[in-house]
């Protein structure tokens, strides 16, 4: 019987792995500095962060509304610029 080669990784691979692995770990939450999770917990007991967060969404929604409606408009002069070429094509018949 002939014995198989065992398979020996190279030193770059076993880091790679250790590496992916622990970045595996907390690639969940992700890794907050202490900063950063401070600010966090700060904003969710400030009793207005609500208020703040709900103006944020509103003028974010307000952009895209007027984003959309602009967009409403361009399709509606396509449309139109279709059937006036549609028109003349049609008329030339």
């Amino acid at each position: 019987m002939s014995e198989s080669k065992k398979y020996q990784p190279t030193p770059e691979q076993i880091a790679k792995w250790r590496e992916i692995q622990e970045l595996d770990s907390t690639a969940f939450a992700g890794i907050l500095t202490d900063e950063q999770q401070m600010k966090n917990v700060k904003e969710l007991l400030d009793p207005n962060y609500f208020h703040y967060r709900l103006e944020e969404v509103r003028t974010h929604k307000k952009k895209l509304l007027k984003k959309l409606a602009s967009a409403e408009e361009y399709e509606q002069v396509l449309i139109e610029a279709i059937e006036r070429k549609k028109r003349r094509m049609e008329n030339k018949l």
